[in-house]
């Protein structure tokens, strides 16, 4: 490559980076991000056990186990810091970018001005916001970087023979496997390649086709298990002749949609109206829409006579569109803007080639200028669109107060999860309204009936909480909560028969649900039964080793029961299992401290305070340890912490005061004295008249 071409491709990632940058400052939204990342406790630790879990058990009925990992791997590193997911999405983006650019660079036997056209549109198209912005959008920037690479990988192996092109061949299908395990989504690639071979010219001989083989095979695998995994019983019986026929029909107008989408990206939306009601007959605009879809197809095949670059495109489109079309519904949403990810990619090669063709045809005269000029004020125009776009997505209003407005009663979860939104900010009028709103569009929004009910049953209304959990879906995935909720209200209501019934109904549709078994054991614990407490305890241990209550219940349970080794092993166990440590640290340097174990008590607020140096309550742990041995200085020093950490934590005021009484510091401990009453700390009796007492004999 030359100089310029290199300084253009550098230009590219710029401006790719200018388009993106609010997603940056974007945080968590109340859109998949909280079942996803913010609640998803696989994410939480990289303990043996715990990576178990999270490489080997589906989530929210989808198996995406890297996608998974790299949240995971985020978490250690970041925490909850939204900062760090958006910057990865987007470096992910980045590196996409560049293996489109070097894909069709090799397909295009190293035509650089096609290959820069196709990789910035899809850098910057509009429609390719979501994924980026989203952090849920994870599973589409990893599985497209995978299939990417896996692709650009297979690309090359054309350079090489023998065991280099076996490798190549090989690290094509390792790289695909991961687009698999990082969405399902990535089961087109085999059609891909099979399409690249013959864009570029690779003869179809017995022997070669071999090496689309396993690629096929793992394709297949991966697509029947999802459908598997994805649809339960109750779904399958719903997928007749009859719907199945309609969803056909639909499919033809939702790739429609799309098409018409790449070329003028309106009104895009993180969530779409249903075109029409599913229970009724469609409407003629989609019963014709197969008509002219097929028409545009016949277009698309006459121009194999003069080029086979429109009809790669289109069949591309076609092929990696196939598995989100909604013949087999795949989520709440019948299209989305992440879908066009990768599909968009035809479309942008037929662009970047026709730009290419007229660039040639309009040659040394002014129609050039003009076409120029215009292509470049359709990029700087799209490249601002999507920058705009990136700002919808910087917080849960933002992005739902643009679907609402774009949709006004169209789409019953925008407002449903907007009201969850106002939940998180107090503002529970204009909760209630929202998901009244949602289940007046949609009498069966699960999310709607859930979340109102939470609000009922925080509101003591539990008729009404419960008459809104019985209306849940039998195969709905907030039924587990519903269930704990339920079984909470009877046993509040100290029909106790009914609790116990209820959560263990849930455990017996629920197996592998940990919190089902914190839930009963906490019943138990409120009768005294402890040995089921426990019992119950040790199975959310088996099934989530990384949930911190668990480690925290034995141990009040074992203190109850007078088990103090056990407590101590307890949380040990909990600070090697779980994520969230510092609470666990906390409890053990308390157990310590009761039980007079003052040199390990020290050591483990010691270790509490240099990792957070915010941990106020520790700091004063640490003054009382330094005042039982008579250390009073070095104890005002860690009393003196605790209070410029939290200025309205009385019991360090307290503290000091006492430490400065030992040590004669008569007017400052009644000052800290004074400051702990002020701030409600129940004085000792007689306190300040032994400082008073003391001051005298001091002076006299």
């Amino acid at each position: 490559m030359k100089k310029y071409q290199i300084f253009i491709l550098i230009t590219l990632m710029f401006v790719t980076v200018l388009t993106f940058y609010p997603v940056l400052s974007a945080g968590f939204v109340n859109l998949d991000d909280k079942g996803l990342v913010t609640d998803n406790w696989k994410i939480r630790s990289l303990s043996p056990a715990n990576l178990q879990a999270l490489l080997f058990k589906p989530h929210v009925k989808l198996y995406h186990p890297l996608v998974n990992l790299s949240y995971a791997i985020e978490y250690r590193l970041f925490g909850y810091d939204p900062y760090f997911y958006h910057a990865d999405n987007l470096i992910l983006h980045l590196l996409s970018v560049l293996f489109v650019f070097f894909i069709f660079f090799r397909l295009t036997k190293n035509n650089f001005t096609v290959s820069v056209i196709t990789a910035l549109l899809f850098a910057c198209h509009p429609m390719h916001v979501e994924p980026v912005a989203w952090v849920s959008g994870r599973k589409d920037t990893l599985y497209a970087f995978f299939f990417l690479g896996s692709w650009l990988m297979y690309l090359k192996s054309y350079s090489y023979k023998g065991k280099r092109h076996t490798y190549a061949i090989l690290a094509s299908l390792i790289l695909f496997l991961c687009a698999c395990l990082s969405k399902t989504m990535a089961v087109t690639l085999p059609a891909v390649l099979i399409l690249s071979d013959w864009l570029y010219g690779v003869k179809f001989e017995k022997k070669a086709l071999l090496r689309y083989v396993p690629f096929i095979l793992a394709a297949a695998v991966f697509a029947l298990s999802t459908y598997m995994l994805y649809y339960t019983p109750n779904q399958k019986s719903n997928l007749t002749a009859y719907t199945l026929s309609v969803n056909f029909v639909s499919a033809h107008f939702n790739v429609l949609f799309y098409i018409i989408k790449f070329i003028i990206p309106v009104k895009l939306s993180a969530l779409y109206p249903y075109f029409y009601d599913v229970n009724a007959n469609p409407p003629p605009y989609i019963l014709y829409s197969p008509a002219l879809l097929y028409g545009i197809a016949v277009l698309i095949m006459y121009t194999l006579k003069k080029t086979k670059s429109v009809f790669f495109g289109f069949v591309f489109f076609i092929v990696t569109i196939l598995p989100v079309i909604n013949i087999f519904p795949t989520g709440v949403a019948s299209v989305a803007d992440r879908y066009t990810y990768i599909p968009f990619l035809g479309f942008g090669y037929i662009a970047a080639a026709a730009i290419f063709y007229l660039l040639g045809v309009f040659r040394k005269t002014i129609f050039k200028t003009v076409l120029i000029s215009a292509v470049s004020a359709v990029f700087v125009i799209m490249c601002f669109t999507a920058h705009s776009r990136a700002e919808k997505w910087i917080n849960t209003m933002t992005l739902f107060d643009d679907i609402i407005k774009n949709y006004p009663g169209g789409v019953a979860r925008a407002y449903a999860d907007r009201g969850i939104a106002f939940i998180e900010i107090n503002r529970i009028k204009d909760a209630e309204k929202d998901l009244e709103m949602a289940l007046y569009l949609e009498a069966n929004n699960n999310v709607a009936l859930y979340t109102l009910g939470t609000i009922r049953l925080s509101q003591k209304k539990h008729n009404d909480a419960l008459y809104l959990f019985s209306l849940l879906p039998s195969d709905d995935y907030n039924l587990e909560g519903a269930y704990m909720l339920t079984a909470q209200i009877y046993y509040e209501r100290n029909q106790k028969e009914k609790a116990f019934f209820v959560i263990n109904h849930a455990i017996k549709r629920y197996p592998n649900v940990f919190s089902l078994y914190d839930t009963l054991a906490m019943f138990y614990i409120y009768d005294k039964n402890y040995d089921k407490a426990i019992e119950n305890i040790e199975k959310s241990k088996r099934l989530y080793p990384g949930n911190i209550n668990s480690y925290i219940h034995l141990a009040q349970i074992y203190d109850i029961l007078g088990k103090y080794t056990f407590i101590e092993k307890e949380y040990r166990d909990g600070i090697s299992n779980c994520a969230g440590k510092r609470e666990l640290l906390y409890k053990l340097g308390e157990f310590y401290f009761v039980f007079k174990d003052y040199y390990k008590a020290k050591e483990i607020f010691l270790k509490i305070v240099k990792n957070n140096p915010d941990d106020y309550k520790s700091f004063d742990y640490l003054g009382n340890l330094e005042s039982l041995a008579g250390n009073y200085k070095k104890a005002l020093y860690y009393y003196t912490l605790a209070v410029s950490v939290n200025n309205s934590y009385s019991s360090s005021y307290f503290h000091r005061s006492a430490a400065h009484l030992n040590l004669k510091n008569y007017e400052q401990s009644a000052a800290d004295a004074r400051k702990a009453l002020s701030l409600g700390y129940s004085m000792p009796h007689n306190y300040f008249e032994d400082i008073k007492n003391k001051t005298e004999l001091y002076y006299n």
